[in-house]
């Protein structure tokens, strides 16, 4: 069995799993579906699970959703609870989430989950994880990474010329999502907004500078931190820069403070969130967006556990572009909450 500690370590698949809840979700990255294609039945045990069902671009999710949906059966020998959400109802979707927690919840003996956050988008990984904790389950997270991650190196030159030019027609082609359509804030992370004070951004940047310049505009802050990510993979080393390269002009005219934190590291990101915040709280107040790495999000969440006067800002794209987003698996891990 795994001891108790929130430090993010690797998943051991030959560890015994005894828990009461999994929750899972048929995105269309491969590595949606790595962890329960890798796990052991003999290893689990699990009272019930949940399974994400994505209404928006159904057709890209199906495959890896009727796949999971048919691992689960075989790992549990019952069929997981399925839990549609749509990206243009993110209130009705979360609603659904947790009400159907708190059912189980009602029922399970063991209040443990397991939710694997690889296949969920930023916004369904934080209320997945929101609606746990909130009743009362010990919460142990799953995420693999991805082997390969869009742009490629070779079309980093294509991409920055097209996105310097604002040539659609070319730029569209190696982003992942298409430009913003709506920005979501969740009553649950409204924050604690005080009249007439400034308000400070922390934008967590990935490679998406379509999404986050709408979202700038239409927020409008006093002040902007950005916050770039390191990968752990000597490989991809150069993300961190070409994240600044597309980002330069969308913020040379705000007041920005840039920092670079690891894509992967958990502790890294809540330390310096803290230490950002502890200078800027009593002039500011705070939101956060967190657009980088997922387990970024995670910590972004944790963060605003800590703080919950801070607001959390989501964004939903018009369109996600299945051909540029993560190819493969590589390592799972695992942090227990």
């Amino acid at each position: 069995m795994f001891n108790n500690n929130d430090s993010l370590r690797e998943f051991n698949f030959s560890d015994s799993i005894l828990s009461g809840l999994l929750i899972c979700a048929g995105g269309f990255e491969d590595r949606s579906i790595a962890f329960l294609k890798r796990l052991n039945k003999s290893n689990c045990l699990f009272e019930n699970s949940i399974l994400l069902c994505y209404e928006s671009q159904k057709e890209n999710n199906e495959k890896n959703y009727r796949y999971l949906k048919n691992r689960v059966f075989k790992i549990i020998d019952k069929n997981p609870e399925t839990i549609s959400v749509h990206a243009d109802k993110p209130n009705q979707s979360f609603k659904k989430i947790k009400e159907k927690i708190d059912k189980l919840a009602l029922k399970i003996i063991n209040k443990t989950a397991f939710i694997d956050i690889s296949g969920m988008t930023h916004l369904w990984a934080t209320a997945t994880i929101h609606a746990c904790l909130s009743c009362g389950f010990e919460t142990t997270i799953i995420y693999t990474e991805a082997r390969w991650y869009f742009p490629l190196k070779q079309d980093e030159k294509k991409l920055l010329r097209g996105w310097e030019k604002k040539e659609s027609e070319i730029y569209e082609k190696y982003l992942q999502s298409a430009a913003l359509k709506a920005i979501h804030i969740l009553p649950e992370f409204g924050g604690n907004y005080r009249p007439g004070h400034k308000t400070c951004l922390i934008v967590f940047a990935g490679h998406e500078p379509n999404r986050i310049e709408g979202l700038v505009d239409d927020y409008a802050p006093s002040r902007l931190i950005v916050v770039y990510g390191k990968s752990p993979h000597e490989k991809f080393e150069w993300r961190t820069q070409l994240s600044k390269e597309l980002h330069k002009d969308l913020f040379s005219k705000w007041h920005v403070r840039e920092i670079e934190i690891s894509t992967l590291q958990l502790d890294e990101t809540l330390a310096t969130l803290e230490t950002e915040f502890q200078i800027i709280r009593e002039h500011y107040d705070v939101a956060i967006t967190p657009m980088g790495s997922k387990m970024q999000a995670l910590a972004v969440y944790l963060f605003w556990r800590r703080h919950p006067e801070i607001q959390l800002v989501f964004t939903t794209p018009i369109k996600f572009n299945p051909d540029r987003y993560s190819r493969q698996s590589r390592r799972t891990f695992l942090y227990k909450i």
